[in-house]
């Protein structure tokens, strides 16, 4: 394959996509496509007016969103494939009528998604005529959780537990109560609102009971960080941080405590021990609530973080899981995604062959920073884990964003 090839990945939420894009657009490069990488959608989408037709990766969004993301890239002639970041835990008639309408999916090349037995089954189901766009990769983020690629992460790992020693990580997902600006008091966040306060008296409670042990709340991206900060700030032992890769604090952490977390999953996988916190009869039961042990009060709680040794005797492993998502060891999502990029078929020699430099693109809507340095620090350990280099060429093309290929 030569280097006529090209890939467009957007990035939305830092901390949840970059090093699963990054582990993507590494192969990507070796099989010979050129990347742009970073911003977000609307930014990726504009530059695709000034960079050769090729491949837009688009990761989902609210009906509103989806459309105008889609129909611009199409109107500057990419070819649009499409992995919902928001596809793994979803609800089969909202999830249609919110995030999958047909209106769009009818332009879309390769919808993948997550599992065959859920999102697949869903889509297909909804639009039978649909259903040989999607093909069931899984996501690169799982990538991450594979023996090989959570090496990544081991040394960033080991510098936290020499910091926070033995600690138990919290993961909230409150932001539709507690969300970034501000507390949002009403009747339709009541449920959210209630499960909140019973987090915060658990937390407290748990610090009180171990105060031998550390206690890091890891707030959900679209969180208010200072409630917490706020709530807690008489506990010496109680840390709230919200930064880098959520894997190297899974991989760091004694013991996870989330609820309806993907987190809670991922850990799972990284062979963590989980606990998933359920005080209310109405709690979610979605797959993170499935796996690992389950409690339902604070007592029973602390009678199992005291008993972590013999998690693996207790723990719990649906069959479900693999119906939700597609994951194994030793086969990875970003190789399935590459192979049914490379059926595409793509001008060559592909238009707009002269490659503009530093375009002035209007700033994202999310804050957001990414420097070159971080993309040559994660494609170097990959370098490490793979036993071999190859020559890359990374340049700025705008604020945030990044043309990599192979070669000088």
């Amino acid at each position: 394959m030569t280097s006529n090839r090209w890939i467009y990945i957007p990035i939305e939420v830092k901390v949840r996509e970059l090093d699963a894009k990054l582990l993507l657009s590494y192969y990507a490069i070796q099989q010979g496509y050129q990347v742009i990488i970073g911003g977000d959608h609307p930014m990726v989408t504009e530059l695709t007016t000034h960079f050769p037709n090729g491949i837009f990766f688009a990761k989902g969004g609210p009906k509103g969103f989806r459309k105008r993301t889609i129909t611009r890239a199409i109107e500057n002639g990419q070819s649009i494939v499409e992995l919902d970041e928001e596809g793994l835990l979803i609800e089969k008639f909202k999830y249609i009528r919110d995030r999958m309408r047909k209106d769009m999916l009818q332009y879309i090349v390769q919808e993948y998604c997550w599992g065959g037995e859920h999102q697949k089954q869903i889509i297909s189901s909804a639009y039978p005529d649909m259903a040989k766009k999607c093909q069931v990769v899984g996501n690169p983020r799982l990538d991450l959780l594979t023996a090989k690629y959570r090496e990544i992460y081991r040394e960033e790992a080991s510098t936290i537990q020499k910091n926070y020693q033995d600690f138990i990580l919290v993961n909230t997902r409150f932001p539709l109560y507690n969300g970034a600006k501000g507390i949002k008091d009403n009747v339709y966040v009541e449920p959210i609102k209630k499960l909140y306060l019973a987090f915060e008296e658990m937390i407290e409670e748990t610090a009180k009971e171990f105060p031998y042990l550390n206690i890091v709340i890891r707030p959900h991206p679209g969180e208010n960080i200072r409630s917490y900060q706020q709530t807690f700030k008489q506990l010496q032992n109680v840390h709230v941080i919200h930064e880098g890769s959520i894997i190297k604090w899974l991989l760091a952490a004694k013991v996870i405590i989330h609820n309806g977390c993907t987190s809670g999953m991922e850990a799972f996988l990284l062979d963590k021990p989980v606990i998933a916190f359920l005080p209310f009869a109405e709690t979610n039961n979605s797959l993170p609530n499935q796996l690992g042990i389950q409690v339902k009060n604070i007592a029973t709680l602390h009678q199992a973080i005291l008993n972590i040794s013999n998690y693996n005797m207790v723990k719990k492993t649906p069959g479900s899981l693999y119906h939700y998502c597609c994951w194994e060891n030793d086969s990875h999502s970003f190789e399935r995604i590459l192979q049914l990029c490379n059926r595409i078929s793509l001008p060559s020699p592909p238009t707009k062959l002269s490659v503009p430099r530093n375009i002035k693109i209007q700033k994202q809507k999310r804050k957001f920073s990414l420097v070159e340095n971080e993309i040559m620090a994660f494609y170097h350990k990959l370098d490490l884990i793979e036993q071999r280099s190859f020559q890359r060429h990374i340049e700025r093309v705008a604020q945030n964003v990044y043309r990599v290929k192979a070669g000088n």
